[in-house]
Formats: structure tokens, sequence, C-alpha cells
């Protein structure tokens, strides 16, 4: 079974670590084969405002998004055909970012154009099988220019692996 700390730690007044955690539960009975630490690997992604959009001058179904990243405006070159109009939120993977598939995101040319970043679908992130087109927040989700996509997603979490036994059906949930 998987049960998020975070949970733990909402439904219960322990404030302990994960790793607490895991060392009560395993002297209580249950045996905690692993821990999962989501959201990280994700220090340089945050939440982007599209200013503008326009096509590349010298290629087609690539577009020019111009995003602000909550200090400064950056031009960004992305293929995704998802790309919301003015005033919408995606989640930008700033110059330096490693992604969790290892890609390490630098400045690139496209066909002539500078690209300072990247436009990340929930695949390229490692938070969701959605790797169609970029990710885009929808109006009711937090996060403002500049906000740590892991924190504004609420990604950011320890997920503990219990080996559940038979004669323990108590342990099949986080309360």
């Amino acid at each position: 079974m998987k049960a998020s700390c975070n949970w733990l730690r909402e439904l219960s007044a322990v404030s302990a670590s994960a790793d607490e955690i895991a060392a009560r539960l395993t002297g209580g009975g249950l045996e905690v084969e692993g821990i999962t630490r989501a959201g990280q690997g994700l220090d340089r992604v945050v939440v982007a405002e599209v200013r503008a959009q326009r096509v590349h001058p010298k290629r087609d179904k690539v577009t020019l998004v111009t995003v602000f990243d909550g200090e400064r405006e950056l031009e960004i070159v992305c293929g995704a055909a998802n790309v919301p109009a003015r005033g919408g939120r995606v989640l930008l993977a700033k110059l330096g970012a490693r992604l969790p598939n290892g890609l390490e995101i630098g400045a690139r040319e496209v066909a002539g154009v500078r690209s300072e970043g990247m436009l990340c679908s929930e695949v390229e992130l490692g938070i969701g099988p959605g790797g169609d087109g970029i990710f885009v927040l929808e109006d009711d989700l937090p996060g403002k220019p500049g906000d740590l996509a892991s924190v504004a997603l609420g990604l950011v979490d320890e997920i503990l692996e219990i080996s559940v036994t038979p004669n323990r059906p108590d342990a099949l949930g986080h309360v």
C-alpha cells in the first residue's frame, strides 16, 4: 500500500519526518519497503503566464510564446498545439532545470530563434500521463507567475510503500 506522509500528518497530530514515520510503522509491525520523495527535481520549474504568442517565422507548427516567469519576460519556442491565450498559466522549465527524465534545459536556438526554457507536459515533468501537449493550469488551480510548480500543484510529499500482510486489514488505509 502507498501512504502519503502529507495525509498522515493531516489526519493525525504527528509532525515527524518521513523517515521517523517509517521507523514508527516498522516498530508497530508494518514493513515499510521504501520512501518515494515526490515533487523533487522540479526546483527550476515554475508557473508562468502567457503574455503573447506568434507563429515561428521559419517553421510551421511551431509557436513563439512570450511568458512571464515572475521576474521577467522570456521567449520560448514551443511545438505544442495547446498553448493557451494571453493570461493563461503554464509550467516553465527554466534554464538550468534538470527534468526527472534526465533532460537538462539550456538555451537552444530553433531555426534562428533563441528559446529561453521549455514549456512542459505532465509526462516530461513525471507528474502524470498527459503528454499530448503542455500542462495548462486551469483557473481553479493555485499558482502565480514565479511560484514553484511543485508547491503550486501540491506535489511535494513523501510516499511510503508499506507491505501489508493479510492479518493487518487495519493498515489498508490512511486513517
